[in-house]
């Protein structure tokens, strides 16, 4: 493969994003001279290699692809570290554990 540098990525993943419609407004907070300021940017433009790292864990993860699996891919050594980096919101859980064999019947 062709060596890539993270910073020619990161620009290729944001005009990706922007092209797929990624252009809701986020505000941004940051201090400056101690005074905290905030401006609103694009979310085209916040998106990095490591949102595509984390989105993929949590999709794999939602998809149903076993944890251990996962983590081989992301390094994680404990699942407890795993599940605070996917960042699963109660709704997913609770989605996911309606739709689980044990709790549907099936």
């Amino acid at each position: 493969m062709p060596k890539a540098y993270e910073q020619k990525v990161n620009k290729f993943i944001k005009e990706v994003a922007r092209e797929a419609g990624i252009t809701e407004k986020i505000e941004v907070s940051y201090v400056e001279n101690g005074e905290k300021k905030t401006h609103l940017v694009d979310k085209c433009d916040l998106v990095k290699t490591h949102t595509a790292r984390r989105s993929g864990a949590t999709n794999m993860y939602l998809a149903g692809i076993p944890t251990i699996a996962i983590m081989k891919i992301t390094g994680h050594k404990t699942e407890k570290e795993f599940m605070k980096y996917i960042k699963i919101t109660e709704e997913q859980t609770a989605m996911e554990l309606m739709n689980h064999p044990y709790f549907s019947g099936r």
